[in-house]
């Protein structure tokens, strides 16, 4: 990529499904988001490994999550109202709709597509709540992709599920708004909420959210 001279550059690095960024090198370093003054020719890199050890954080859950993001859920088509759609999402087939939403066990698998997955450093964007039928609910939202302008495009919703909580297998109730953590869940799409703005316009969901913890 390149910069005109003057321009200041903000670089942000974000993994492929089953990947994990370590860390800039050359002309910025540490994690964060890189922004730098393009004074001269300079090299910035952005360093992936391969994410291993992965394993599921709840006791309740057998299944491998696959780490990945959330505009990789998402994906990149928008409806009218600028939601994202349920046939952009990367994760085809998945559960979906009410005969799968409140599992208690969810397949791991859908088709030979993974359900259960892992997404690291999202914070609560709104103040979570507890909805009428007991399921303990929030949005999540990406704070690693400026370029992305639409927030619908990198926020999802999440729900822990109040069969889940009957049963003593959920995680704790979720934190704060404004907190950055690390969660797993099952990718499922709910068409009831396509038209509700704080479900931004979308389906998709982690629906059950199986576990979360602090950011790494």
């Amino acid at each position: 990529m390149r910069f005109r001279k003057g321009v200041l550059a903000r670089l942000s690095a974000w993994p492929a499904a089953g990947s994990r960024f370590v860390g800039w090198g050359g002309g910025c370093s540490g994690r964060s988001a890189c922004t730098i003054r393009v004074t001269k020719p300079r090299r910035v890199v952005a360093r992936f490994t391969r994410a291993s050890g992965l394993g599921s954080w709840s006791s309740h859950v057998r299944c491998t999550p696959i780490l990945t993001t959330l505009p990789e859920i998402l994906g990149a088509q928008e409806s009218p109202a600028h939601g994202a759609l349920e046939s952009g999402g990367k994760f085809q087939p998945h559960l979906r709709g009410p005969a799968q939403q409140h599992l208690l066990n969810p397949p791991c698998e859908v088709g030979g597509t993974r359900t259960f997955v892992e997404v690291h450093g999202v914070v609560v964007a709104n103040v979570p709540d507890v909805k009428a039928d007991g399921d303990n609910v929030a949005n999540l939202t990406d704070p690693t992709r400026p370029e992305i302008a639409n927030p619908y495009m990198k926020t999802i919703h999440v729900e822990i599920d109040a069969a889940w909580l009957a049963a003593g297998v959920a995680p704790p109730k979720l934190p704060p708004l404004g907190t950055r953590i690390d969660v797993q869940g099952f990718v499922l799409w709910d068409p009831a909420h396509t038209d509700v703005p704080s479900h931004s316009f979308s389906g998709w969901e982690l629906h059950p959210l199986a576990a979360w913890r602090p950011a790494h």
